[in-house]
């Protein structure tokens, strides 16, 4: 039974994962950003809702302080020759990048249902249920199967570039993602 239970906790926190960095973060938002990122800093810089600037400005650390701003956001932009700096009011951010992807939303080719990766999320799944049958205790079985996550994010990562099951559709985010599950996987199996 207790195989049963951890798996209902890992799944359960994989879902608040990806409701959390995809849903809240708007990570559609950034990518969109990322793929367009002329057009969106055009954009960005026409709204008074955005700050935009160059890293070097002095005015970037003031504006880190600022309670009625979030920030700072880093993004390449090759009109400008590099990284440019943003930031957003906070009560306007969310109406703002509704706006953006409503705006360059379609002009994006929609992705299909990561089926393979959510395939994929057998592997940590059944390591749950192979080490819970030996008889390991929860936190020791949990961890088992955030390291076999780990392993499996790292493996996509590598192979694929992407994990789209937990929102990862760049090869950086998914690497570091594996690293860090990998580690919690770690720390749980050990406590």
């Amino acid at each position: 039974m207790q195989g049963i239970e951890a798996v209902a906790i890992f799944f359960v926190a994989v879902l608040v994962w990806r409701s959390i960095y995809v849903k809240h973060g708007n990570i559609g938002f950034w990518q969109l950003a990322a793929d367009q990122p002329d057009a969106s800093y055009q954009w960005m810089k026409e709204r008074p809702e955005w700050v935009v600037l160059h890293p070097q400005d002095p005015r970037v650390e003031q504006l880190k302080q600022s309670p009625n701003l979030v920030g700072p956001f880093k993004l390449a932009v090759p009109s400008e020759g590099g990284m440019v700096v943003m930031f957003a009011k906070s009560e306007s951010i969310d109406a703002s990048q509704r706006e953006f992807i409503e705006l360059y939303g379609s002009s994006r080719e929609k992705a299909s249902f990561p089926w393979l990766s959510w395939l994929a999320m057998l592997y940590p799944i059944s390591a749950i249920l192979w080490i819970e049958s030996y008889g390991a205790p929860l936190l020791a079985t949990l961890g088992y199967g955030f390291a076999n996550l780990g392993y499996l994010l790292f493996g996509a990562g590598i192979l694929a570039g992407s994990f789209r099951a937990l929102g990862f559709r760049y090869r950086m985010p998914t690497l570091i993602a594996a690293v860090a599950v990998w580690v919690a996987g770690t720390v749980l199996s050990n406590l």
